[in-house]
């Protein structure tokens, strides 16, 4: 029974709950204090678990760095096995991205990008303070990055201490209006963006995204040119992109970063796969021409935490990167990845069922009332929260969650599996759904 905990959100919200205790995991399961098996399809909620549970390579190398050297004063000492690391993520990372830098996790990689592209203008001589990001996106909890995303579930609570940055509308091919073609969608969401640069030039710092959306909209991809057009529109005004790539880095849609699919950015932002769980670990990895000003201002960069750039968190990642590429889990995940989704299509039989979306071992479920009109399910009845219970009832750990429409409805279910995943497992990810869904919609008379 939880007693001492701060019951939060996203941790043991249910104040009168009383939460089954996990034990250990394996793989790609996790097991509870009464011996039940879970597979655990979300990634440890949210695309973390990269290389599963349990991984005694990572376990032996946290154990040894830690006896080696966890910390050291980084204002008067750098570490050999941190420039080994940032080598390695800026050789993973597309041409000309030669800088890096880590952290704790996903908030801080995007508070410290933004802070880099601020400092980028005032190296400029610049002085802009604005953020233009997307609703329907998330990108951290602090107040800064609540402010930067559209997340209205996550930032509601906190409007009032926010700044109010620049948002425009996302991009779902999904929810494209009807008798509007997919061109003319990207036309219209790329003309909102450019209007808003033209009215906001001299005050944007950069452009945040997602480049296949997490949570928020349940790995909503773009549109065909979208990214291409906006990254030309960012150098036209001089506005960095910063590619939030804390769930969609590191293998996660079956490329090395999720931007590669699309386009192009001046900052990736990163967290999650980047450690497998293994350690909190965030990093920026910032292109050359980033830095370019900021090195001749002879400034260095003004930020830095307690564990920012330590050997614990380098020797981590070094080893889940070496594991990563050797077990060639990017190719995995491209291609178990393929199967799982397209061997989900045949969920379309049932007529909750919507659109199934993604790339890679990053891919969504979203659920509708009718297929035809994409009318969503009424918000009362939780239904992607029901299917979520029962899946777990049935052994399998799921994400589900609202907002693909109008920022608070439509019910969608994300899924992110350790990029090992097998066809076997994939399978098992089906049947399992298959079997709660139907099961949900008996039990909602749906």
């Amino acid at each position: 029974m939880q007693t001492h905990v701060i019951n939060s959100q996203l941790i043991c919200a249910n104040y009168n709950k009383d939460y089954p205790m996990i034990a250990k995991g394996e793989g790609s399961y996790l097991i509870d204090n009464k011996g039940k098996r879970y597979l655990d399809t979300s990634g440890c909620t949210a695309a973390v678990t990269s290389l599963g549970h349990g991984n005694e390579e990572v376990s032996k190398v946290l154990a040894e760095q830690a006896q080696k050297l966890a910390v050291h004063p980084t204002h008067l000492f750098y570490n050999q096995e941190l420039e080994d690391y940032y080598k390695n993520i800026c050789d993973f990372a597309p041409e000309g991205f030669n800088h890096a830098w880590t952290i704790c996790g996903g908030t801080e990689a995007i508070e410290n990008s933004v802070k880099l592209a601020y400092q980028y203008h005032r190296s400029k001589g610049n002085r802009r303070t604005k953020v233009l990001a997307r609703w329907g996106s998330y990108h951290g909890n602090s107040i800064l990055a609540l402010d930067v995303g559209g997340m209205k579930v996550r930032r509601d609570y906190y409007t009032d201490l926010m700044v109010d940055h620049l948002h425009v509308n996302p991009c779902n091919t999904y929810r494209v209006p009807d008798g509007m073609s997919e061109q003319a969608y990207e036309d219209e969401l790329i003309a909102e963006i450019e209007n808003t640069m033209n009215a906001n030039k001299d005050d944007i710092i950069c452009f945040v995204a997602e480049p296949i959306v997490g949570a928020a909209l349940g790995a909503a991809g773009p549109t065909s040119n979208y990214f291409t057009r906006i990254y030309e529109l960012c150098q036209k005004h001089d506005i960095l992109f910063i590619a939030d790539e804390v769930m969609t880095g590191f293998g996660r849609t079956g490329k090395n970063f999720g931007i590669e699919h699309f386009g192009q950015a001046d900052i990736l932002a990163c967290a999650k796969s980047i450690s497998g769980g293994y350690f909190p670990i965030g990093a920026v990895i910032a292109h050359d021409r980033v830095l370019e000003p900021i090195q001749k201002s002879e400034k260095p960069f003004f930020s830095g935490q307690t564990y920012s750039c330590i050997p614990l968190a380098a020797a981590v990642g070094n080893k889940v990167l070496e594991i990563i590429k050797r077990d060639k889990l990017v190719e995995n995940s491209r291609d178990v990845g393929s199967y799982i989704i397209e061997k989900l299509q045949g969920l379309k039989d049932i007529p909750s069922v919507g659109d199934i979306r993604g790339r890679g071992l990053f891919f969504a479920i979203e659920f509708v009332k009718d297929q035809k009109t994409k009318e969503v399910i009424e918000p009362q009845l939780m239904y992607a929260k029901t299917v979520e219970r029962i899946a777990f009832n049935n052994g399998l750990v799921t994400y589900g969650a609202r907002g693909t429409v109008e920022l608070s409805k439509g019910d969608h279910m994300l899924f992110a599996p350790p990029l090992n995943l097998s066809r076997a497992q994939a399978d098992e990810i089906y049947e399992g759904m298959r079997k709660s869904i139907l099961e949900a919609n008996k039990e909602l008379a749906l």
